[in-house]
């Protein structure tokens, strides 16, 4: 994996650039995620080829939204069930750009595919439960509800605050999130807090 991701770091970082040029606001938000999901990733000891494969999952993991309408994307207020789909989309989109690009990328491209999973098996698009998502699927999810709580959405009329949306990770800890991990991601915001 570690001449894989090496090999495809330019094409990485061009994915990334075009997420950037389309939609701002997803680009930031995945340099947020990559930052929150590198310092989980830390803590729960994952290193080496899985470490890179966790940042270039956090910052590819919105790449399928290159396919959901801007329209749709920037869109106030709540989304039609049609449009919804649409943006359910984003996550195959985004692992089947990937592996076309190369099998070898399936570490990156199967975290991509499953940051919409969770842990009790209601999420999309697979509905995989618990262990059956990947670890680093598992982290970008963590990162990614994280961020898009704490940060304006056109659908939502404030942001939650970091006390509010530490409550939300909390509740759904055994729900949407793998329960070993919450308390590790707990720790991330607090030494966050701290800096």
């Amino acid at each position: 994996m570690k001449d894989t991701i090496a090999t495809h770091r330019g094409l990485a970082s061009a994915l990334g650039n075009a997420v950037a040029s389309y939609h701002i606001a997803t680009f930031d938000h995945s340099q947020r995620v990559v930052h929150l999901a590198l310092n989980l990733g830390d803590l729960v000891g994952i290193e080496g080829p899985l470490r890179s494969a966790l940042g270039w999952a956090g910052i590819l993991h919105d790449l399928g939204k290159l396919c959901v309408s801007e329209a749709i994307l920037r869109k106030p207020g709540s989304l039609t069930a049609q449009e919804w789909e649409e943006v359910k989309l984003h996550p195959v989109v985004g692992f089947n750009l990937l592996m076309a690009v190369s099998d070898r990328l399936e570490p990156v491209a199967a975290a991509v595919r499953g940051h919409h999973e969770r842990w009790d098996g209601t999420g999309y698009p697979d509905g995989l439960v618990g262990e059956d998502i990947p670890v680093l699927a598992h982290i970008i999810t963590l990162a990614d509800v994280y961020d898009a709580l704490t940060h304006s959405r056109p659908y939502r009329q404030r942001p939650f605050t970091p006390s509010e949306a530490r409550v939300r990770i909390e509740s759904q800890r055994g729900y949407q999130f793998d329960p070993s991990l919450v308390p590790m991601f707990l720790q991330v915001l607090d030494r966050e807090v701290l800096r």
